[in-house]
C-alpha cells in the first residue's frame, strides 16, 4: 500500500506571488474593456462623427473645455498605461528566470509608467488652466 503525501512540489508558486499574478491577470483584462470602449469612442468622435480635415487644436481646446472629455481622455491614458505596464510585467516575469532581476526590471518599467502618466496629466491640467 502506498501512501500519498500532500507536500507540494518545491517548484510551487508562493501564495503572494499567485496573489500577484491573478491582480495583474484581472488588470490586464478589467483595463482591456476599458480601453475597447474609450478607445473606440476617442475613435468614434474624432474620425467618424466630426469631419476629419476639421480636426485641428480648435477642435481639442473645445472638446477639452468639457470635463466629460477631460475625465474621458484622463481615464484613456490611465487604462493604456496601466495595461501596458501589466502586460510588461507579465513578459518580463516569464522572461527573467530570476525574481530579483524581474522585480528590478518591473520597477523601471514601473517607474517609466509614472513618468509617462505625470506628462498625460500635466498636459490635461496644463489645457485647462490654459483655455481659462
Amino acid at each position: 500500500m502506498s501512501t500519498r503525501t500532500s507536500a507540494t512540489p518545491a517548484t510551487s508558486t508562493p501564495r503572494l506571488s499567485r496573489v500577484g499574478q491573478r491582480g495583474v491577470y484581472l488588470t490586464i483584462r478589467i483595463t482591456g474593456v476599458m480601453l475597447a470602449v474609450l478607445a473606440l469612442g476617442h475613435y468614434g468622435l474624432t474620425h467618424i462623427v466630426n469631419d476629419v480635415a476639421e480636426t485641428g487644436s480648435t477642435f481639442v481646446t473645445r472638446r477639452w473645455s468639457s470635463g466629460l472629455w477631460i475625465v474621458w481622455d484622463a481615464l484613456l491614458l490611465g487604462s493604456a498605461l496601466l495595461h501596458a505596464m501589466a502586460g510588461m510585467a507579465n513578459v518580463i516575469r516569464d522572461h527573467r528566470p530570476d525574481a530579483r532581476s524581474a522585480g528590478r526590471w518591473i520597477a523601471i518599467g514601473a517607474g517609466g509608467t509614472i513618468v509617462l502618466f505625470i506628462i498625460g496629466v500635466a498636459t490635461l491640467t496644463y489645457s485647462i488652466i490654459g483655455t481659462s
